[in-house]
């Protein structure tokens, strides 16, 4: 479940009502200052930090120029939301994604999703092997996990999973001494048929111990694929 931070002020610019945020499985965060803003990057690892500059345009800059500069937070992406006359000094301060500050609360929740599908797809990747076991609403298939991020995996499959679907999976770390299994729960978010049939899922509820799993097991091999290009 992708975790986002708002900053002060930020939650306004979100439609209201509780429904669109259950539809997308995130869970949202308020945070009124750059040291808690920091705390909690290092606390919860969120997908996004959202930062209104409307209600207070020299704090947030303060803020976010706080966050790029903190070694645990600074890789953290930033939504900053606007008016144009301050979007150059919200980049300047360190905000790779800036967008208007007067849009409709369905279009920024448009942009949060775009931010969020093109993060995921830029998490790094490893090449696996690894059988596994999937059940939906009860029914068992099995399928082999051909590549494995932080945020995901993809799985080759005879029976591939509809987009939407939440599925119970449980597999082994190929190559890891220790025999760790991960088991938790994914949300489907791509399908491909044919000869490469199979699905990409999201992880959505991961024990804390089977996410640090799998941090340890992709830290190394991410970094052995960084210096081999």
């Amino acid at each position: 479940m992708p975790t986002i931070l708002l900053l002060e002020g930020a939650r306004k610019h979100l439609p209201e009502g509780p429904s669109w945020l259950r539809r997308n499985d995130w869970k949202l965060l308020d945070v009124a200052t750059a040291e808690e803003t920091v705390r909690a990057v290092a606390a919860y690892g969120p997908s996004l930090v959202i930062v209104d500059l409307e209600q207070d345009p020299e704090g947030a800059l303060a803020t976010i120029r706080t966050v790029r500069a903190d070694p645990v937070a600074r890789d953290v992406p930033l939504l900053v939301l606007a008016p144009p006359d301050r979007a150059e000094a919200a980049r300047h301060a360190g905000a790779a994604h800036v967008f208007p500050g007067n849009a409709a609360p369905e279009e920024v929740l448009a942009e949060v999703r775009r931010l969020l599908a093109l993060l995921e797809r830029a998490a790094p990747r490893v090449k696996v092997e690894a059988p596994v076991a999937i059940w939906r609403d009860g029914h068992p298939t099995e399928g082999h996990v051909t590549d494995l991020s932080s945020s995901g995996f993809f799985t080759a499959t005879s029976e591939p999973q509809p987009v939407g679907a939440r599925l119970e999976i449980s597999f082994r770390l190929p190559h890891d001494p220790s025999g760790k299994i991960v088991t938790g729960e994914v949300i489907v978010v791509r399908r491909t048929d044919g000869p490469n049939s199979g699905f990409g899922a999201r992880f959505f509820r991961l024990p804390k111990n089977a996410s640090q799993f799998i941090d340890d097991y992709l830290a190394p091999r991410t970094k052995r694929a960084k210096t081999s290009r």
